[in-house]
């Protein structure tokens, strides 16, 4: 294999490289190495290898559906009645929460560690 040495690269460009190496978990050199090899065979060198990797898996595929296609499918597929049951617990349960207390809108594991907290207090008031 051959070596190449760079002379006056400016200090703004190793930086850079630098912290794209990091970003992509390698040392400078093998960055430089893989953006070299990238440019030389007409790939974007500013995509790293796992962005390829995915672009090439993904490229087929959207991430995103149009309205009406959405309408389209629910046209084509109407709700069976069990559905329409399952909808309409799903609408009581959700009708019966206590919308307009703000302890139903609390993270329940902060929620624990609050009454943990003041348990703890209470142990420690009380011993």
């Amino acid at each position: 294999m051959a070596a190449i040495t760079i002379r006056n690269l400016p200090d703004e460009v190793v930086e850079a490289l630098k912290q794209r190496a990091t970003k992509n978990s390698r040392s400078m050199e093998a960055e430089v190495r893989e953006a070299l090899t990238r440019l030389a065979a007409g790939d974007d060198p500013a995509t790293s290898g796992l962005e390829r990797v995915l672009a090439d898996r993904y490229r087929t595929r959207r991430w995103s559906t149009t309205g009406d296609e959405i309408e389209a499918r629910l046209a084509a597929n109407p709700p069976t009645e069990e559905d329409l049951h399952v909808a309409a617990n799903w609408l009581t349960e959700h009708n019966a929460r206590p919308y307009d207390d703000a302890d139903a809108w609390e993270d329940p594991w902060m929620r624990a560690e609050r009454q943990r907290e003041t348990l703890r207090r209470q142990q420690g008031e009380s011993a």
